[in-house]
């Protein structure tokens, strides 16, 4: 009895190593939409608005680009280098993957921006640029 508990549990390790290496392999091999943004530092509209546009892309196996239409993007923002990341805005792109918004600094400190967009369709979680917006 005890050769055949040794052999199972062998057995059944190797299935859930084969299973975690197949599914980390293919989570990190998906494929990243492109994210063109424009940083907001010189696109003030009021005291302390700033003005933040980009573009996200898909890229095509046939090496053509289609705009990420109509879906949401979030604008994530921290306000230290060890803090987290947290969802300040989620806005829409337009027909063309455009997305347009309008951000905030803060009266006292910096802020660290970034635009996020979640894994679907195939593609995995792609990140803009880091930029900070702050006064001084």
């Amino acid at each position: 009895m005890r050769i055949f508990r040794t052999v199972l549990a062998a057995l059944v390790a190797a299935l859930l190593v084969a299973g975690v290496l197949s599914t980390g392999a293919s989570a990190g091999s998906a494929p990243k939409r492109i994210i063109e943004e424009v940083p907001p530092r010189t696109k003030q509209v009021s005291y302390n608005a700033f003005k933040l546009k980009g573009t996200v892309m898909e890229p095509q196996a046939d090496g053509t680009l289609l705009p990420y239409a109509n879906q949401k993007v979030k604008i994530l923002k921290k306000k230290c280098g060890s803090c987290k990341w947290k969802t300040a805005k989620k806005v829409k792109t337009n027909d063309k993957g455009v997305f347009k918004t309008r951000i905030y600094a803060p009266e006292r400190g910096r802020w660290k921006w970034r635009s996020k967009v979640d894994r679907s369709n195939g593609f995995g979680n792609t990140k803009g640029n880091v930029w900070t917006l702050y006064f001084d």
